[in-house]
């Protein structure tokens, strides 16, 4: 009773902004028309709102520890995919819409609807459920709701690890929010420079800072055939992949901290050879740039068609998916911090091997010392990435799919990426779909969470 008491706070917090979130979608069904969507969103916004009302009222027994926010962390994004799935009823199953909405909360992209059939209310939807899953649900209501407090601090480390810009939780939560925010207004207005209506703007740049990469359109970015559109794009892509406590450094005397970042040095020097060695595979610079930044920030947006891409262009592809962009932001894969300290112990390992065994050789990569403990760590959960990237694989294989597509469509769903070989689709089977929603959830999350999650519910029983 005294665990359900510590979750009902937090939860009802949680609850409140999924009650926010149907606001806008619930108000462009309204001017277009479509009431069976309005409908649902009037009333999972009332339900979500009382049911978060009631939860804040719950007086917790004590504060929750970070071993108990981090499955409450995966909860809150396993509530949201299913509660989110309630208005896509209009249009297809519940399967279907707990798919889309799983795609959306984890930043994925993932879809199995033509998006130019859904209403215009669902569109706006899922791209906005994309936007509060990139900044992350907790941190939003962190930042708006959640009192300060030892309950506020581990669900912010179970969010973004602890990157603490401001030594107060809750101002850093605001900090970030604020950097999310300025990023997305200025992509909206970048993006209607570029030449997209007002509502492909709104749609298009919550789908991008949040590296998520849904679009109104089935050809994606293509649907613009516009080098300017596609620059600006490229460019926000780049943008929703740093580590945003990182852009709070942009202030008058910090901005060369910024620029010594080795994680941005990474990120842009692999956008560079990737999207030279995939322009060199598809015979264009500008597309191959396009698609290996989509890829390595695990945004998932398409200037062509992902199947009709040569081979070798699709395994790079893939390993830009595998790796992704910096912690802190809103891409997936196992980040580049981690590829740091994975490189640090090749390195360790390399030199080892020529000195005297009671030589003492640190962990170091690009001027970086790791503690020992801390590269293990790293490497471990690199092994457990891959690992679980290889179940996967093998459970679409057994399913029928050609081996490299399934490895490439279950990195994508790990990854959160959305780049898709034709796997994820109306006509896959149940199974598939559920196996893709659960590499998506536990890919956002980074797996920890959800598996402390599971662990818990068994021991329940």
């Amino acid at each position: 009773m005294g665990s359900i008491a510590r979750l009902g706070s937090p939860l009802g917090y949680l609850l409140l902004i999924l009650a926010a979130s149907t606001l806008a979608p619930a108000l462009v069904a309204g001017l277009a028309g479509e009431w069976r969507e309005l409908a649902w969103f009037i009333a999972l916004g009332a339900g979500a709102g009382l049911l978060g009302e009631l939860g804040v009222r719950t007086q917790p027994v004590r504060p929750l520890t970070e071993g108990e926010a981090l499955p409450l962390t995966a909860l809150a994004y396993l509530l949201f995919s299913l509660l989110g799935a309630l208005p896509f009823l209009t249009v297809g199953s519940f399967l279907d819409g707990w798919f889309e909405a799983a795609s959306g909360i984890t930043t994925t992209g993932l879809s199995v609807f033509t998006p130019e059939a859904l209403p215009r209310s669902l569109i706006l939807f899922r791209s906005l459920y994309q936007w509060l899953g990139g900044a992350g649900i907790v941190v939003i209501s962190l930042a708006l709701l959640l009192p300060p407090g030892r309950t506020a601090l581990a669900l912010y480390a179970a969010e973004y690890g602890g990157e603490n810009l401001a030594g107060n939780v809750r101002l850093t939560a605001r900090r970030v929010a604020w950097v999310y925010a300025a990023l997305t207004g200025a992509g909206f207005f970048a993006y209607l420079a570029a030449g997209m209506g007002p509502f492909d703007a709104g749609v298009h740049v919550l789908s991008t800072i949040s590296t998520g990469g849904f679009s109104p359109y089935s050809d994606s970015i293509g649907h613009y055939a516009s080098p300017a559109v596609e620059g600006v794009v490229s460019l926000f892509m780049l943008a929703g992949a740093i580590s945003f406590p990182l852009f709070w450094l942009l202030r008058p005397g910090k901005a060369r901290a910024f620029l010594r970042e080795r994680q941005l040095t990474m990120l842009f020097g692999l956008s560079l050879v990737l999207g030279l060695l995939v322009g060199g595979g598809i015979g264009s610079l500008g597309a191959g740039f396009f698609q290996g930044i989509s890829a390595l920030t695990t945004t998932g947006f398409t200037t062509l068609p992902t199947p009709t891409l040569s081979p070798p262009a699709r395994w790079l592809l893939l390993l830009g998916m595998v790796i992704g962009g910096c912690g802190g932001s809103t891409a997936g894969g196992v980040k580049l911090f981690r590829l740091l300290a994975l490189l640090a112990l090749v390195r360790w390992l390399l030199v080892r091997a020529r000195l005297p065994r009671e030589a003492e050789v640190p962990l170091r990569m690009l001027g970086e010392n790791y503690p020992q403990e801390e590269a293990l760590r790293m490497a471990a959960y690199i092994l457990l990435y891959l690992g679980l990237l290889a179940v996967a694989t093998a459970a679409l294989v057994y399913w029928g799919y050609p081996p490299g597509d399934a490895l490439f469509e279950a990195a994508s769903a790990q990854g959160t990426v959305g780049l898709s070989m034709g796997i994820a689709g109306p006509g896959a089977p149940a199974g598939v779909k559920l196996i893709l929603i659960a590499l998506m959830w536990m890919g956002r999350l980074e797996v920890l969470p959800v598996l402390l999650l599971v662990r818990k519910a068994v021991r329940v029983r």
